[in-house]
């Protein structure tokens, strides 16, 4: 029975084989579209997932709070007294280790000389803790003893390799910035991809109890440093949301105490009311934490369940494929149905012939899209970033999905035809008549608009991402961010920065350099509190909360940022470089000032200090566009500069970068030249959203064409079944115009209902998404209305080839038998 099952379905799949090819190019596409979603997926949930305890590993993270008691700042780091008391005071914690991330030069001294000298973001100092929490894989070295003794360091794989080419390197040296030795104690294996953080050096914790470094009394009483990362281990069976609100209490005991006995703060001051602690399960890390302070870029659940939902739509229009041609095809076949009942078929029989001729077209399906799966991996694995693999041993799962998916498709897509077709009355059929379809073909109109409608949606989103991304490479910032060099800053430089800038200036292809504490791109992390404004006689608190940036003198012109009012720092102003601030635009609006010079030359305190306010910028975004521009507090000092800026002049930016390094080498020998242009910094901002756009436009291009697909095979039986009608319409004179109207009319009601269906849709999700960015475009109809158009000239096209073949067609070659 199923024999002949399969060789009946094999020979209605080759005599119909437009049909048949129409239906599996469209699932094997959507299958190879799922496959390599569903790749992606698993990746992205999978972080962190690899320690054996991860479902009771938690991160300490750190909200600061407004006067108003709104949260202002979310830290994914806490201070570094906070993690010893929070393991004293808390049985539930089984184990607690500390980190912090340092970026040191690390080099490998031979014969007196540093042969090998590298710059290094990856360095963290840990607790030996850390390897009870995280399950490290060892190569050598005893994990419990490796971080005992001060500057000790364990090394990832990679570093062994980088700086010994070989991993039995226990007892070999590194030299730390040039400063300080640390003995080699053992080797990790690398962390894989799917983590939140990818240490390529562990150094002992206790090495920052060495006074030259950071200090014992800093670790045990600075509440102010929030860049330590906390993690613990609690107890099995612990309840972390009954941990988390005992938090306020703690707090209120050790920082409340401590602030009150230190900083002066009033005896009534509520130590919860100002600062909060939460626990984060460290699986949630990687997809839905967007801190302040995060060690690595995060991905976002939200894109997680775009590509799930995308995976469904793209499935759908190819299962509708399916069903519309099916059901076309039934009448084609209604004699056929008519005579196997005629001869003592059952309805049971015929669905399951139909059925095994849809799982059987399913099963082609799967291994064609299996094949595309295979080439496309590797663009996929480009584009992401990741190393996906479809190896069938450790994807066997996937595999045995893949078969069970293709026939739950197979039988689901082809249910409705069978039971359609299996329904024909033998009497009717065998007259030649053709009523045994009721409804006109309404489930094919229903299923051929919801196609159209999903296609909408996407090409509306593509769009719209496409206006958004353009608006943020083409806005104002208010600075100019080209031929911006970036360079990080060392203390080294300190005495010798004024040659150092002197002799990088004589140059004509430098325009200008800067230091500061940070650079535009980045995240403005610091919160010194409200300023102090001299209003009358009295210093008065002005409740506004700022942060700060550390600049010098050329900060400014370096970056072209334009004064509103007053002056900048000057080197003739002797007190300049302790005593004087400049605020931004949005500071000086939100301290009540009617016009930006009103406060200039007013007495200013800012973190302690009382200088005078001598100037005020106009507003510029430091941070991202997803950021609203906050109230900023400028001024220099003569320490806590991080990074460096080069403005290069003219077209040739090469000479100016060669020009940069030969100064750099001159100056900071032992420094590798590590540098990066501001304009590529500020691309990275939107890098997700970059990638969002092309998928939009690849899976809208992809959703579009199986779409186009199922509607040219409609197109075709369509035109067929109206081969007569025309031919006498022809004939009593209508000309081609009026046939092809005719043809293409019910397409483009059809497409018309599909856009009135997508643009609610469309337009809820994307305000969503513009309301992510605190600066986007406004919607308007221009996006909707591309999309209407865009998709009826498609539909038109794609039907076009036969609708204007039918309307030229000569009425006697489908009239002489009538």
């Amino acid at each position: 029975m199923i024999q002949n099952y399969l060789k009946v379905a094999l020979r209605s799949i080759f005599r119909n084989k437009l049909t048949a090819f129409i239906n599996i190019a469209g699932l094997a596409l959507a299958m190879m579209c799922c496959v390599m979603i569903y790749l992606f997926i698993r990746d992205e949930m999978s972080y962190d997932r690899q320690h054996r305890a991860a479902n009771q590993i938690y991160r300490v993270t750190r909200n600061f709070l407004s006067d108003d008691g709104t949260p202002n700042l979310h830290l994914a780091n806490v201070a570094p007294p906070i993690g010893p008391l929070l393991k004293n005071d808390f049985g539930e914690i089984k184990v607690l280790a500390r980190t912090v991330n340092f970026g040191l030069v690390m080099g490998l001294e031979e014969n007196g000389k540093l042969e090998k000298n590298f710059s290094e973001d990856h360095l963290f100092l840990a607790e030996p803790g850390i390897f009870k929490i995280f399950d490290f894989q060892i190569v050598n070295g005893d994990p419990a003893k490796a971080l005992e003794r001060p500057f000790t360091v364990m090394l990832s794989r990679k570093s062994a390799l980088k700086f010994f080419d070989d991993v039995n390197v226990i007892g070999k040296r590194l030299r730390a910035n040039n400063q300080f030795d640390l003995e080699v104690t053992g080797v990790y294996e690398d962390l894989p991809t799917q983590a939140h953080w990818h240490p390529e050096y562990l150094v002992s914790f206790t090495t920052l109890e060495n006074d030259n470094i950071y200090g014992r009394k800093n670790l045990e009483t600075n509440w102010g440093n929030n860049s330590f990362g906390t993690y613990m281990l609690l107890e099995e069976g612990t309840d972390p949301k009954k941990v988390e609100a005992r938090f306020p209490d703690f707090l209120n005991k050790h920082f409340g105490n401590y602030a009150r006995a230190n900083w002066g703060v009033p005896a009534d001051w509520i130590a919860s009311k100002s600062t909060t602690l939460f626990l984060q399960r460290v699986t949630d890390i990687h997809l839905r934490s967007h801190l302040d302070d995060e060690l690595e870029v995060n991905g976002n659940i939200n894109t997680v369940y775009m590509m799930g939902v995308i995976g469904l739509f793209i499935i759908l229009i190819a299962c509708f494929n399916f069903v519309n041609l099916s059901t076309a095809r039934a009448t084609k076949r209604a004699k056929e149905v008519g005579l196997r009942k005629v001869v003592g078929a059952f309805k049971g029989q015929l669905i399951s012939q139909y059925l095994s001729e849809s799982v059987l077209i399913a099963c082609f399906a799967l291994v064609l899209g299996t094949a595309l799966s295979f080439l496309a991996l590797p663009w996929l694995n480009s584009f992401t970033g990741k190393g996906l693999s479809l190896n069938p041993v450790s994807n066997w799962p996937l595999f045995v999905g893949l078969v069970a998916f293709a026939v739950l498709v197979g039988l689901l897509a082809g249910v409705y035809p069978a039971f359609v077709v299996s329904g024909f009355k033998p009497a009717l059929v065998l007259k030649g008549q053709q009523g045994s379809l009721r409804g006109k073909g309404t489930i094919r109109k229903v299923l051929v608009v919801a196609q159209f409608a999903i296609s909408i949606v996407l090409i509306i989103a593509t769009a719209i991402t496409f206006q958004q991304l353009n608006f943020l490479n083409t806005r104002d910032l208010g600075y100019d961010k080209d031929q911006i060099v970036t360079l990080p800053y060392y203390d080294e430089l300190e005495p010798t920065y004024e040659a150092f800038y002197n002799e990088l200036t004589k140059s004509s292809q430098i325009k200008n350099a800067s230091r500061s504490s940070r650079l535009p791109t980045g995240r403005l992390l610091d919160s010194n509190g409200s300023p102090l404004i001299m209003k009358g006689d009295s210093l008065v608190s002005s409740n506004i909360t700022t942060k700060y940036v550390v600049v010098d003198y050329e900060f400014f012109n370096t970056f072209d940022i334009t004064l509103a009012g007053g002056r900048g720092f000057s080197k003739s102003v002797p007190t300049d470089d302790s005593l004087a601030f400049i605020v931004n635009e949005t500071a000086a609006e939100q301290f009540g000032w009617k016009s930006p010079g009103d406060g200039v030359n007013k007495d200013f305190n800012y973190a302690g200090t009382t200088g005078k306010l001598v100037g005020v910028v106009k507003d510029f975004h430091f941070e991202s566009l997803h950021q609203a521009i906050v109230p900023l507090v400028f001024f220099p000092r003569k320490n806590g500069y991080n990074r460096i800026a080069v403005k290069i002049a003219g077209k040739n930016v090469q000479e100016g970068l060669a020009h940069v390094e030969t100064v750099w080498r001159e100056f900071l020998p032992k420094r590798p030249f590590d540098y990066q242009f501001l304009s590529e910094r500020y691309h990275q901002l939107y890098d997700s959203e970059q990638k969002q756009s092309q998928l939009f436009t690849i899976f809208a291009g992809l959703a579009i064409f199986i779409a186009c697909l199922g509607l040219f095979g409609l197109a075709v039986f369509n035109t067929l079944q109206r081969v007569k009608e025309i031919g006498i319409r022809k004939v009593l004179g209508a000309s081609v115009p009026s046939i092809l109207g005719l043809l293409s009319k019910e397409i483009v009601i059809l497409i018309l209902i599909a856009n009135l269906l997508a643009w609610p849709v469309a337009w809820y999700f994307m305000k969503q998404w513009l309301n992510t960015f605190a600066y986007h475009i406004d919607m308007n109809l221009a996006a909707y209305l591309l999309a209407a158009v865009a998709a009826i000239l498609v539909a038109l096209i794609t039907v076009s080839s036969q609708t204007i073949k039918a309307a030229i067609s000569n009425p006697s070659s489908t009239l002489r038998y009538e």
